[in-house]
């Protein structure tokens, strides 16, 4: 997702309940300032992790004027630590947002752009279903955001059963069709879509979204072109 700084229907039970389960692609060690929400620590629990964040919280309330405007700045900070390629960074950015207000949809966001870039696609679902979920306004590339890292979870996990992967990836396409009717840079949305295609073998319906990106003053990977050359050559455009 390194495109976009940031960039409807709910996960069906079996697939959300595999996720959850732990069934993906094994989660890298790192230190639990890296992981999303602190991996449901109890921060509260301990005295030294309390007193810091009630410092954070406080300082950075007095200086943005609000909770809530403390967390956008803090996760602004956090995709500019991802742009340059820092997750672990980025990823401790997210988490104060999130101290700061655990409403921000971005903040979810935030966490689904690292994880889905660790190869973790089907917890970054996850986290895209918690910001799609507070029904916040469309943030650009959201929905298509979100629509391809559906395809990706269930292409790329193979824990997946196939009852599973059908519904993630007809949840790929439903999240692609909201963004077609609310995302303003259909350029980037077919290109993305493309892509969904691509990962399922459906290489003509990819070809189909090159076309309508370019048609929309959109500018598809000349990578993901080249690729999608290889299994089909190049059609003549309609």
């Amino acid at each position: 997702m390194r495109q976009t700084a940031r960039s409807l229907l709910f996960l069906p039970a079996l697939w959300l309940a595999g996720c959850a389960a732990g069934t993906g692609p094994a989660a890298p060690k790192a230190g639990i300032d890296e992981a999303p929400m602190y991996g449901g620590a109890d921060r509260s629990a301990a005295a030294d992790l309390r007193a810091a964040d009630d410092k954070l919280i406080a300082e950075a309330t007095q200086a943005y004027g609000s909770r809530a405007g403390a967390s956008r700045a803090w996760v602004e900070q956090g995709y500019r630590f991802y742009q340059a390629d820092q997750p672990g960074m980025a990823m401790r950015r997210f988490n104060q947002a999130w101290l700061l207000n655990s409403k921000n949809p971005e903040v979810y966001t935030g966490f689904a752009a690292v994880l889905h870039d660790q190869g973790r696609f089907c917890e970054a679902m996850n986290m895209m279903d918690r910001a799609l979920g507070m029904d916040p306004p469309s943030f650009q590339g959201m929905y298509a955001d979100a629509g391809r890292i559906a395809a990706r979870c269930a292409a790329e996990d193979r824990t997946l059963p196939p009852e599973a992967r059908v519904a993630a990836t007809l949840r790929s396409d439903a999240l692609y069709r909201k963004g077609e009717k609310v995302e303003p840079d259909k350029g980037y949305l077919y290109a993305s879509w493309a892509t969904a295609f691509y990962r399922r073998g459906q290489y003509a319906d990819a070809w189909s979204m090159v076309f309508k990106a370019r048609a929309a003053g959109g500018r598809p990977s000349p990578g993901f072109v080249e690729m999608l050359r290889v299994r089909m050559p190049e059609p003549a455009q309609p």
